[in-house]
């Protein structure tokens, strides 16, 4: 409880407050209101003198007054402070609070709450006990104060009446005191000011706490705003393009797994999660070049020179995979699986893929093939072949990692989707590793604006409900729950929801989304009055003209929020939903409210200048070098730089090596090998043969024993 002079300074600074919002609201006529006031105190003190003259003149006969009304401006206007002014004003505030609703209510402790659609909210919760949070109950939680003043996540502004400037409004950040973890879920149509009203105030706030940003950046606005403020005020900028990649820095996902061989399963099930449909996820083509991919990338990731030294980064990046399968071929990249050593984990996946039917492995190749095509592009190929990105760094000291990508044209998903898959990985390997507690030295956000874009993260339900402990926190901005639902099905959805501590809707155009955020408001009590008056004729001879009339009260249930509701929220509010606490109607925040918007200084993605430890032309050699080559001429290790692909005079298939029949007379059935996708039909015949072998090979084996 708070001590006197501090409730009493509080009140002062209330009243102050409330007297210049209503200056505001009133500019120019408080001279009028203070002459209005001056004349009604006047009237006042005249009645107030009139009463005790009068009650004078009636019980003493002897007082010689006879007229009880005075026009002394003197005398009235101290009236109000004489014991008859005061014990008047006292029968007066009485009989109001006998006489009516809202003085009754103060009497006996029984405060319903005014809404302003036109409904009073009962605190006996019969039906339903949510509201929406009172001020008091926000500093109790909460930071409540002057926007300088606060270095949490600011969720909005708080406004006694919405007639106030901004001025004078309360802003609402969060606080330890709340004991909540830093994930946050918003949920916002276009056009409601995700990027504007919560990722931008979001980075001014981190940089207030010196906190790194991982941000996804769909548009390419936030780079061209937010980079050079950034760089200003200290931060290490990288950026991961993959909307112009001619001005992106470098990472090689198969170079993180020299740190953790452990990641190549997570690179190849994400690879093949992020290229495969919804009916593809699980079949057995999936499955198979999954096996296949694992393979090569252990291959390719643990590849040496003649003198069993790792091959650099440029001949172990992701684009070889595509390389041998479509240059070595399947034979050669069979000979080579087996002349590794024994114990090798390439072998293991590799030995899983030789299960399949031998006629049906050039159709597995091909469908990883047709996985990794991007890897055609040099631009692609290039943005893989090194690393200038340190995925551990943001842990370290304040840094800025925009992923650029596009919203859009979905090719590239799976680059997006690996580059943060790796981050939590590697993250939350540095933070139990390299720290003493456990936890990040620097704390690190992921503010992943138009989340469904990155594409389907690994695991991304559990990276999501441990980034706490690490010292991470993700910021999920989505445009609608059915966006989330389609890219994470079944539960994972509302798993991931559930890990967010808070939530902010700024606005939805679909029921679905308007029902979520209604449920998440709650049930409330309110107040129904039930009138009831029979419309029966004024002169009936067959009925009196007594018309009775009841009215009657009850409480019943209602949401705090109807879903129609939400879909009305104004574009200026916002709700609040934090675990354990009751909603927050906010307004929304922009960024010229807070004092480092004028910081801010444009940069352009095309002045960009990404480091290229292999020349300045920012090329890569995109040949696919043998096992045991040795450092080709052009390579960082021959002591040049990479000159750029040449391509070749006539293109010729990728896969047409594979594509040979064994059997000659199926040569003219096979379709288009550049584009061969095996129809359902196939697939189905290719099923029933591998069936129809398996039971051969069991009874075999029956006959045998």
């Amino acid at each position: 409880m708070r001590r006197l002079s501090e409730q009493i300074a509080r009140m002062e600074e209330r009243v102050i407050k409330k007297t210049k919002c209503w200056r505001d609201r009133h500019p120019g006529s408080g001279k009028l209101y203070a002459a209005l006031g001056v004349v009604i105190w006047y009237f006042y003190g005249m009645l107030i003198n009139s009463v005790r003259l009068g009650v004078r003149q009636s019980f003493d006969a002897d007082s010689g007054i006879t007229d009880i009304w005075t026009v002394n401006p003197f005398l009235n206007l101290i009236a109000p402070f004489t014991p008859t002014g005061i014990f008047v004003t006292a029968s007066l505030v009485t009989m109001a609070c006998l006489l009516t609703r809202k003085g009754y209510n103060w009497i006996a402790g029984y405060h319903p709450v005014k809404d302003r659609r036109g409904f009073d909210i009962l605190p006996d919760g019969t039906h339903g006990s949510s509201r929406f949070m009172m001020r008091e109950e926000m500093e109790r939680v909460l930071d409540v104060g002057r926007l300088d003043s606060l270095s949490g996540t600011v969720y909005g502004k708080h406004k006694d009446d919405p007639l106030d400037s901004d001025a004078y409004a309360d802003y609402v950040a969060s606080s330890k005191k709340a004991g909540l973890a830093g994930s946050l879920l918003v949920v916002g149509a276009p056009g409601t000011g995700k990027s504007w009203g919560f990722v931008r105030p979001f980075v001014f706030q981190c940089v207030k706490r010196r906190e790194s940003i991982v941000l996804t950046d769909p548009k390419n606005e936030l780079y061209e705003s937010m980079a050079g403020y950034l760089t200003d005020q200290g931060y290490e900028v990288r950026v991961f393009n993959l909307l112009d990649m001619e001005h992106s820095d470098r990472w090689d996902p198969i170079g993180e797994a020299d740190h953790d061989p452990r990641l190549i399963p997570v690179i190849a099930s994400t690879i093949i999660a992020n290229t495969s449909s919804e009916k593809e996820a699980n079949d057995f083509w999936s499955k198979a070049e999954l096996n296949l991919l694992t393979a090569l990338l252990y291959y390719v990731q643990q590849d040496t020179d003649a003198a069993g030294r790792p091959k650099p980064l440029s001949e172990r990046r992701l684009g070889r995979v595509l390389g041998l399968l479509s240059e070595d071929g399947l034979k050669q990249i069979d000979e080579t699986i087996k002349r590794l050593p024994a114990g090798h984990p390439a072998k293991g996946p590799y030995g899983l893929f030789l299960n399949a039917k031998e006629n049906l492995r050039g159709n597995i190749v091909i469908g990883l093939g047709n996985r990794l095509n991007v890897f055609h592009d040099a631009l692609v190929d290039s943005l893989t072949s090194d690393s200038t990105i340190d995925l551990t760094l943001p842990g370290q000291k304040p840094c800025a990692y925009f992923c650029i990508l596009s919203a859009q044209d979905s090719t590239y998903t799976f680059l997006s989707s690996l580059f943060f898959t790796m981050l939590f990985s590697r993250l939350e390997a540095y933070a139990r590793k390299e720290t003493k507690d456990g936890k990040l030295p620097v704390r690190v956000n992921f503010l992943l604006d138009e989340f469904p874009s990155i594409g389907r993260l690994g695991d991304f339900k559990r990276s999501i409900a441990f980034t706490r402990s690490f010292g991470m926190s993700c910021q999920v901005l989505v445009q609608s729950i059915s966006q989330l639902a389609d890219m994470y099905p079944r539960h994972e959805w509302e798993e991931m929801a559930a890990c967010c501590d808070a939530a902010i809707c700024l606005g939805v155009n679909d029921l679905t989304s308007a029902k979520f955020i209604s449920e998440k408001c709650g049930m409330t009590t309110i107040r129904v009055t039930n009138n009831q008056q029979p419309q029966t004729p004024l002169f009936s001879p067959l009925q009196n003209n007594i018309r009775p009339y009841s009215m009657t009260r009850s409480n019943t249930q209602r949401a705090l929020m109807q879903p129609d509701e939400v879909l009305r929220l104004g574009n200026d509010r916002c709700i609040v939903l934090l675990r354990g606490q009751y909603p927050m109607l906010l307004y929304k925040i922009t960024p010229p409210e807070f004092t480092d918007y004028g910081k801010l200084r444009p940069a352009s993605i095309h002045d960009y200048p990404p480091d290229r430890p292999d020349g300045a032309d920012g090329t890569a050699d995109t040949s696919h070098p043998k096992t045991g080559d040795g450092p080709k001429a052009g390579s960082p290790e021959a002591g040049s730089a990479v000159p750029p692909p040449e391509l070749p005079a006539e293109p010729k298939s990728p896969y047409s090596d594979l594509l040979q029949p064994d059997d000659p007379d199926q040569e003219d059935d096979m379709p288009d090998h550049t584009t061969f996708i095996p129809t359902d039909d196939q697939i189905d015949q290719y099923q029933q043969e591998l069936d129809r072998n398996n039971e051969l090979d069991n009874e075999s084996e029956d006959a045998a024993l």
